[in-house]
């Protein structure tokens, strides 16, 4: 079974932001690309998130992203990075570009669902 861009959103809704990350990367496995706009849900980040994961996935696939993921709605003002300070400028330089393009810094190996 593959999960819509909404069903990464709504989990998301459902979980601690401590575990954004991990559910993103399990998405990434099972989710697919679609060009079916998800409703935004009212948290930045999440939006973010569920559109830095689509266009990400739709370059792995070798497609173009849609369109939605590309609006400024779908793009965090400020920076977000999950872990520490420490590491703020190793994950702006080990992000995907489809996730730093939207204020999300996550290092591609932290996407690598296990």
């Amino acid at each position: 079974m593959k999960y819509s861009a909404a069903d990464l959103a709504a989990t998301l809704m459902a979980t601690s932001e401590t575990n954004y990350v991990r559910v993103v990367a399990d998405w990434l496995e099972h989710g697919e690309v679609s060009q079916v706009e998800p409703a935004q849900t009212g948290d930045l980040l999440v939006d973010a998130l569920a559109a830095a994961a689509v266009a990400h996935l739709a370059r792995q696939n070798g497609t173009e992203p849609p369109a939605w993921t590309l609006t400024p709605e779908r793009a965090l003002p400020a920076f977000w990075h999950p872990g520490s300070d420490r590491f703020f400028a190793y994950s702006l330089a080990h992000a995907p570009a489809e996730f730093a393009a939207r204020g999300v810094l996550v290092e591609q190996d932290s996407l690598a669902s296990v």
